[in-house]
């Protein structure tokens, strides 16, 4: 027996009324003085049997007509057939979805995370089928949910358990639109009857911070009946703050360096300390700079590098409950020594000569220090690994055995710049550029004096050479006026690429590929008597281009996010690239591959590829370090309906009394207790008016 409403039955409390007012003993109340009576004993009144119960029968009747009132009023009904056992509750599909970005690395979260999807597992039932989704800067599905009907989902517990064991949280930043939306498709993608039928809910174990992205969710239309719980996790210790150094900032031959230190709008602490390191874990008390940033503020500081610390590789920041991203780090470049061959008859302090402005050209890069050595116009070059120049210059006719020893020199890879001031030293140089000709009758010797002149009317910007000077505001070359020129024109078909032609149609400039080398021929030099091309603003940055592609590209200059793909330094031909990770793991990549995508932690990356080293510096995307909480209403204004997860025991007890209801209405006890309620009356109204007229027939019978 079950009661829909068991509150009415505190009305039979009523039935003990009429019981005690009946059984009170009453005495007279006020007196009445009469003159006759006042000189008699007074005699005060005795108890009789009138307050003794008489009949018995009458009361027992109106007590249960009452009682079977107040009875039918809490709606009773037979439940033995409505229990309702736990594992007959209706299956469910749940999508657990749990954070492994970098921002679960602060303090006790990860563990948190741990135990609260622990617990959600413990609460689902043997039929209800489950998915474990683990998500950063993109969702990755750790256990799926069950593909068909046939499928059991007994065991997926004890999987989700297991694979909980193997996850951590990683670098990636928060993408929490993409993970709800993946997510959420998964719930509505039901393909049978069972799935259909299972009750959909999206469980969301987070940190929510506010650096999360929910692009994703604008404009999505979420599916009805799968409502979001969030579980949102909160560390003992607010206090984050995250350092950046900034673009300009990270030349290590700066003096000083602009710093950004940004403070999460949550922390507890402003003041924070900032210092240049190649270890995260050294400092002294005098290398620290403070930096007070007020919570949810960010401020740039100057941070001086000292003489010691030129080889430092990160800024680190101190001070703040979280580490993870306390560090920013950059490659810091290395001088670099660069042997150029040069082959010309002029003197070094010849201002009159070629080398002379190309050592000016030359002599302007702290990082990259230029030796640069004669080399005879007759003699080959030397081939021992440690004389080998980077790039060699020609200004000058060269030997037949030169010309040979340069050929084997470009087929290795090396690189040639030519300028050759005459006929005979353009034609020395026909063996390496096999597909131009030189035609003497077309050659310009045009006076400066004059007012004769040629200039550059068609340039190759796309071309490494020229891409500094795509800027419409970097890429007037009208004001240089050259005067001497070499003819020439390409042999079809050819493989020399004309990369700058006079404003006649003539090449200016040309490129041949030789094996893994490049020669480049100028068709007028930079001779003051040749052209103005040394006077002018553009000859530094062409130069200094011209030696960046001899040493293989400058590689190590910026710095990417994690996850970003990094791009590798050309390499010569046939030689492979083993890229080792700032936790000391390698990668062996194949010969030609141009990018490394497997960036997943910050830190610098070394490339290397024979003999040569490559760095490349890999941080935290500054988004990750806003730690504040989100606040709900704003995924609930992007149209993700939230809700609360019920226990099963809660649902069980819901579901019963659903089937309670069900039951009560089918079976309708009540009416019968109305029934026997009217029914209890009618015969007790009968028995009290046969008793009443016994009791007269025996009094007027005494009487």
């Amino acid at each position: 027996m079950g009661l829909l409403a068991p509150l009415y039955l505190a009305g039979l409390a009523a039935l003990s009324l009429p019981l005690v007012f009946h059984l009170i003993r009453r005495t007279p109340r006020g007196r009445q003085a009469f003159s006759s009576l006042m000189f008699l004993t007074p005699s005060p009144p005795r108890l009789t049997r009138r307050s003794r119960i008489d009949q018995w029968l009458l009361l027992l009747l109106r007590a249960a007509a009452l009682a079977i009132l107040v009875l039918a009023f809490a709606r009773p009904f037979l439940r033995e057939s409505a229990l309702l056992p736990l594992d007959d509750l209706p299956s469910r599909r749940v999508a657990i979805l749990v954070d492994t970005s970098a921002s679960m690395r602060r303090g006790d979260l990860w563990q948190q995370a741990v135990a609260k999807v622990e617990e959600i597992v413990s609460d689902l039932g043997p039929r209800d089928d489950m998915a474990l989704v683990a998500f950063a800067d993109r969702p990755q599905t750790i256990v799926d949910f069950a593909k068909d009907a046939s499928e059991p989902t007994a065991g997926k517990a004890d999987l989700v358990r297991k694979r909980l064991k193997t996850l951590a949280p990683g670098w990636s930043s928060t993408d929490l639109g993409a993970a709800l939306v993946s997510a959420a498709n998964d719930l509505d993608a039901a393909d049978d009857g069972r799935q259909a039928a299972a009750e959909p809910y999206l469980a969301l174990v987070t940190d929510l911070q506010r650096g999360a992205r929910t692009e994703a969710l604008q404009g999505y239309d979420w599916p009805k009946k799968a409502p979001l719980e969030v579980h949102k996790l909160s560390p003992a210790k607010t206090t984050n703050a995250t350092v950046q150094l900034l673009v300009d900032g990270e030349r290590p031959d700066a003096e000083a360096s602009r710093v950004r230190v940004t403070n999460a709008a949550d922390s507890a602490g402003e003041e924070f300390f900032i210092h240049w390191t190649n270890d995260a874990r050294s400092s002294t008390e005098d290398t620290l700079v403070p930096a007070y940033v007020p919570a949810g503020q960010s401020r740039v500081f100057r941070l001086q590098r000292a003489d010691d610390k030129l080889a430092a590789d990160r800024v680190v920041l101190r001070g703040d409950d979280a580490e993870f991203d306390n560090a920013y780090y950059v490659v810091p470049q290395r001088e670099e020594h660069v042997p150029l061959a040069y082959v010309g008859p002029d003197a070094a302090d010849d201002r009159r000569g070629p080398r002379y402005y190309l050592e000016l050209a030359l002599a302007g890069d702290p990082l990259r220090k230029v030796e640069l050595r004669e080399q005879a116009a007759d003699q080959p070059l030397p081939t021992s690994a440690e004389e080998r120049p980077k790039l060699v210059v020609v200004t000058q006719a060269i030997s037949p055995a030169l010309a040979e020893s340069l050929s084997a020199y470009l087929a290795a890879g090396g690189m040639l710049l030519a300028a050759p001031p005459d006929r005979a030293a353009a034609e020395s140089l026909a063996a390496i550029f096999d597909d131009v000709e030189f035609d003497a009758r077309n050659d310009s010797a045009k006076g400066a004096d004059a007012g004769q002149y040629l200039m550059l009317g068609e340039i190759d910007f796309s071309h490494p050479l020229f891409a500094v000077f795509a800027n419409p505001r970097y890429g007037d070359f009208t004001k240089i006026h050259f005067w001497r020129r070499r003819s020439a024109k390409l042999k079809q078909p050819a493989t020399t690429k004309v990369l700058a032609k006079f404003d006649d149609g003539r090449p200016a400039l040309l490129e041949h590929k030789t094996g893994a080398g490049r020669a480049l021929l100028l068709t007028s030099g930079w001779r003051p008597d040749d052209s103005q091309l040394a006077l002018s603003s553009k000859f530094v940055p062409l130069v200094q281009g011209i030696l960046e592609q001899a040493c293989g590209g400058r590689f190590n200059a910026s710095s990417i996010e994690v996850g970003q793909a990094a791009l590798l330094p050309a390499v010569a031909a046939g030689q492979s690239l083993v890229v080792e990770k700032p936790d000391g793991s390698r990668a062996s990549l194949s010969a030609g591959a141009e990018a490394f995508g497997d960036t997943d932690q910050p830190g610098l990356y070394r490339v290397l590829s024979g003999d040569e080293e490559y760095r490349f510096a890999v941080n935290l995307l500054g988004a990750e370090s806003n730690t504040a909480p989100l606040d709900l209403e704003q995924l609930e204004q992007l149209g993700v309906p939230l809700g609360q997860n019920l226990s099963r025991a809660t649902r069980a007890e819901q579901a019963r009394q659903q089937r309670d209801i069900e039951l009560e209405s089918l079976q309708k006890v009540w009416r019968w207790l109305i029934v026997a309620a009217l029914g209890a009356l009618i015969f007790e109204t009968w028995l009290a008016g046969r008793t009443a007229r016994q009791i007269r027939q025996t009094t007027e019978a005494f009487a």
